[in-house]
């Protein structure tokens, strides 16, 4: 294998992959990528065998062939190396060389043989969706994904392909992100599927390098346990989740006849100020709302501190008192796109509905809050 390249290019290339490599693994040759040249294509490829990510880039190829290369090593030099071209050729014993004008470095590799193969199985529909869309239904629910290892299927987005819609839920049990976007349709099959945060971060991470992501498609293709994304030069095969999501729908109250209005950037502050001096371990900010005032408030009584703040709100429904995780509030509000928010409430022990004061053209945007219990501190 011999081709040569700038170091701008190889670099890129090779960030949209590594990604995907493991911190800790048991399999050492998963902590390499796979370089692969044919003609003038480079083919990168990484995997820690639930998900596999490959990219192309354009070389000057010299001589057909492949090797896996130690991926953070060769991430290391990349980075420290200004932009030069480089000449890069697989050696006999299997050792790769980056020549620059004034460097020459090795790296061992091993053989593709060695590297682990995906199949691609076959799938059960496709469907094309704009990168920017996409994008964005990613970033408004995995945020609201849980950390907890015991529960699988909540530590990833549900997506629900329709011939009406495209709808993506994510929840921790604390919150839950619902969004459903009615130009995405899927009228040739319907489907139910669990995709893990890491493929999904690493779809963002992809789009992010995309100039233009609204004049890019991703064409999704999906099969019984698995879904591809497959945009411009880059792929990204992923196991899905095994299991059954919570029916979701049953948490969602419909009887919240109390609406709180409030100006976002406004809350948004005075929960980042008041939430300094709440409980470390709960993060418990009260709202007490009457009329056009809203106090927010927190205490934590172990080391004596509190925070008091009220804002000018928009609410015409009986006095109330709740509480809430001041973490969560600020995440909430945080992928809340107009000026405005409305919170659907009931009383102080009910989940309150969150939405945007206008929702955007063919899109409906719901999130959902659990309240603190007003007892705990």
């Amino acid at each position: 294998m011999h081709f040569t390249v700038s170091k701008g290019v190889l670099q890129k290339g090779l960030q949209k992959v590594v990604g995907v490599i493991p911190t800790k693994t048991t399999i050492p040759i998963l902590e390499n990528v796979l370089l692969d040249l044919q003609g003038e294509k480079l083919k990168i490829t990484g995997t820690d065998l639930e998900i596999c990510i490959s990219t192309d880039i354009s070389v000057n190829g010299t001589l057909d062939g492949s090797c896996a290369v130690p991926a953070r090593s060769l991430n290391e030099i990349l980075r420290e190396l200004p932009e030069l071209p480089l000449d890069i050729q697989l050696e006999d014993g299997n050792k790769i060389t980056i020549k620059t004008q004034n460097g020459l470095y090795r790296l061992g590799s091993q053989p593709k043989e060695e590297f682990p193969s995906i199949v691609l199985e076959d799938s059960e529909g496709q469907l094309d969706i704009d990168a920017g869309l996409l994008s964005r239904m990613i970033n408004k629910t995995v945020f609201a994904v849980s950390t907890d290892e015991l529960r699988a299927t909540l530590m990833a987005v549900y997506f629900q392909f329709s011939a009406e819609e495209l709808r993506c839920v994510a929840t921790d049990g604390h919150r839950l992100v619902k969004i459903i976007n009615y130009q995405v349709k899927s009228p040739d099959f319907h489907k139910d599927v669990i995709v893990p945060t890491k493929a999904l971060s690493l779809i963002l991470k992809n789009i992010e390098t995309i100039e233009d992501p609204e004049k890019i498609n991703v064409n999704l293709s999906i099969g019984e346990n698995h879904i591809i994304f497959n945009m411009q030069d880059t792929l990204i095969y992923s196991k899905l989740i095994e299991g059954q999501y919570p029916k979701y729908e049953n948490v969602i109250p419909i009887d919240n006849d109390k609406k709180l209005t409030v100006d976002k950037t406004e809350l948004s502050a005075a929960v980042r100020r008041v939430s300094i001096f709440s409980n470390s371990f709960t993060h418990q900010i009260r709202f007490a709302v009457d009329g056009t005032k809203m106090k927010i408030s927190s205490e934590d009584v172990e080391y004596g501190g509190e925070g008091n703040e009220v804002i000018n709100v928009k609410y015409d429904a009986d006095s109330l008192e709740v509480a809430y995780n001041g973490v969560y509030v600020i995440d909430l509000l945080k992928h809340i796109d107009t000026d405005e928010v409305n919170f659907l409430l009931k009383d102080s022990v009910s989940a309150a509905i969150v939405t945007p004061s206008t929702q955007k053209e063919k899109e409906d945007l719901m999130m959902l809050i659990m309240p603190i219990r007003l007892s705990e501190d």
